[in-house]
């Protein structure tokens, strides 16, 4: 594991970076408007556990310290796409402001333990969604703006990468298989309830300028069809996770994410890499 720090320009981005599946897009898009406040306060739980680990599973630290750095390059690079997005969609502020004051009651009002199963399922999440992204939709991805798949295809990478580290942190300091469960249905509701919102809101601004237009009978065909997909390919994902057994270091690197990875040693070659 290593942090990476893409120099992606976002200046000619387009928020509707995937119109011919404009559900996905703006739903990412309410993904991407979380990260600068999800993802600070994932650093700081990890920073909270760190007592504890020294205790328990020393081993762990360093692993968390490239976790928290990956993390922080996350969070600094989306907060730059969200500043075109906020420029493009008025009204973005407030749904910032009510996440940002839910993960500080979180930190506020939850216990160690309860935060760090919250983050466990942020990861769980961020694993499903790394495969389906990396290895799913090749052909959805196509004609997506260069900039924004990039910024995701980069993220996902890394989250695929460092995919067992909240996993391992929950099961040294507060093991059981329910308490991952409750993290995983909790993020889940948090994050849906969240980027439904705001996808919504992005939709109707492209509805009044007359992007998305609700009579486009090849555009909605096409997003049934992705999003068939996507429903098969998370539930069978998610079924796995539910296992007492399960384990996300057990997931196989795919060729895909190895080579997004690696790009990244090369700077001369790495946007060709990223985006083949």
């Amino acid at each position: 594991m290593r942090a990476r720090l893409p120099q992606i320009d976002f200046d000619p981005a387009d928020g509707l970076w995937l119109a011919s599946w404009p559900e996905f897009a703006h739903r990412m898009n309410g993904a991407s408007l979380l990260l600068p406040y999800l993802e600070p306060y994932l650093i700081r739980v990890m920073k909270r556990a760190r007592p504890r680990l020294e205790e328990v599973a020393p081993e762990l630290l360093d692993v968390v310290d490239v976790f928290n750095r990956q993390e922080a390059n996350h969070y600094k690079v989306h907060a730059r796409y969200n500043a075109v997005l906020r420029q493009q969609y008025p009204g973005l502020e407030r749904f910032e402001a009510e996440i940002k004051a839910d993960y500080q009651r979180f930190l506020e009002e939850e216990s160690l333990e309860w935060n760090v199963a919250y983050c466990e399922g942020f990861e769980s999440a961020g694993l499903i969604s790394s495969e389906f992204f990396l290895q799913e939709i090749d052909d959805a991805l196509v004609h997506a703006d260069p900039a924004v798949r990039e910024l995701w295809v980069w993220h996902l990478a890394e989250e695929f990468e460092h995919r067992a580290v909240a996993h391992d942190v929950l099961a040294a300091i507060a093991p059981g298989w329910l308490r991952r469960l409750r993290g995983f249905r909790l993020f889940g509701r948090h994050l849906y309830d969240f980027t439904a919102r705001v996808c919504e809101h992005l939709t109707e601004i492209d509805r009044d300028r007359g992007r998305i237009r609700d009579d486009d009978a090849r555009v909605r065909a096409t997003s049934r069809r992705f999003a068939r997909r996507e429903s098969r390919f998370y539930a069978a994902r998610v079924a796995r996770l539910l296992s007492p057994w399960y384990s996300p270091a057990s997931r196989p690197m795919q060729e895909a994410t190895r080579v997004v990875l690696e790009s990244y040693a090369d700077p001369e070659s790495a946007t060709t890499a990223r985006l083949r």
